[in-house]
């Protein structure tokens, strides 16, 4: 079965500086610059209305395919987000938290789509997805990222308070509670916390139950949330945390922590190539497929989650 939501994992192999002009397009879903000779050669190419579209990977085709008039002479989106205040949580990763020009409303564990125009933008572009980190009480788009060298990252994190993000699509994905019999286990690679985060605040807000065990792993010990994440888990019985740090995680691993996982809907974000990995992993451990969710963040290595 095919999740939806693996929609913003895309990825990023051939170095992009030294294409020739004539074979240079962006993709329309991600922005990203690609080369029309090898989107020909993979079959990343669609004709719309008569004109040639090319795309950075196949999930980005699904994407189009879905909803060609979505990606297509966009209407300019009527909704911007302008930067409330932003704030360094740990390390490297920042939170950053927008008002909406207009009220949107978003299902915990969504992502957004946003561009942020700049000078000299480098391959990969200008537009990004993100998990709103945000609980939809909260009436605020916030987003929690690490910021690197890219010019994307470099841009947002000089934005001063008042400056805009542009919202390019409406909030998306399914990667959100869902309602289960199955005992529910969440997976969570360093940045890949932000959607459980969101999804869980909005619970605790609503006084609604969390029978939910966390597994949260990281580089080292500084990770985001932490403290709200550990004090949740206090106050509410039934909502377990586990922290591995330093150590990759396995089906082995999980099935350690979490005796019988088989038989509960598993949920893995993180890295693409940590939950492509690991979700293999757990289904060659007995995981049925119908009980595994995943969410992609593109972008992200195993080296700088």
């Amino acid at each position: 079965m095919d999740h939806d939501h693996e929609h913003h994992h895309h990825h990023h192999d051939a170095p992009t500086a030294d294409i020739p002009e004539e074979y240079q397009v962006f993709c329309p879903v991600t922005g990203d610059r690609i080369d029309t000779r090898e989107a020909e050669k993979l079959g990343h190419v669609r004709e719309h209305d008569g004109q040639k579209i090319y795309f950075c990977c196949a999930t980005c085709v699904r994407l189009f395919d879905a909803h060609p008039d979505k990606y297509v002479a966009h209407e300019a989106p009527t909704i911007t987000l302008i930067l409330k205040e932003k704030e360094n949580l740990v390390d490297n990763i920042w939170d950053f938290r927008f008002t909406p020009s207009q009220s949107m409303t978003w299902i915990a564990g969504q992502f957004i789509r946003v561009e942020l125009p700049h000078d000299n933008p480098d391959s990969e572009g200008t537009k990004r997805f993100f998990t709103v980190s945000s609980a939809p009480y909260e009436d605020i788009i916030q987003i929690t990222t690490r910021i690197t060298d890219t010019t994307f990252k470099q841009a947002l994190a000089g934005l001063p308070a008042g400056g805009e993000l542009k919202l390019l699509d409406e909030p998306d994905g399914d990667f959100i509670w869902q309602d289960s019999d199955e005992p529910l286990v969440f997976v969570a690679g360093g940045i890949g916390i932000t959607p459980f985060y969101s999804i869980l605040k909005q619970r605790v807000h609503d006084g609604q139950p969390i029978p939910v065990t966390l597994i949260y792993s990281g580089r080292d010990a500084d990770l985001p949330f932490r403290s709200e994440l550990s004090r949740w888990a206090v106050d509410n019985p039934g909502f377990f945390m586990n922290y591995v740090i330093g150590e990759r995680l396995t089906a082995a691993k999980i099935a350690e922590l979490v005796p019988g996982f088989t038989s509960s809907l598993v949920y893995v974000s993180g890295p693409e190539p940590m939950v492509e990995v690991l979700g293999i992993d757990l289904k060659e451990n007995g995981l049925p497929e119908s009980q595994l969710e995943q969410d992609f963040f593109p972008n992200y290595t195993e080296a700088n989650y």
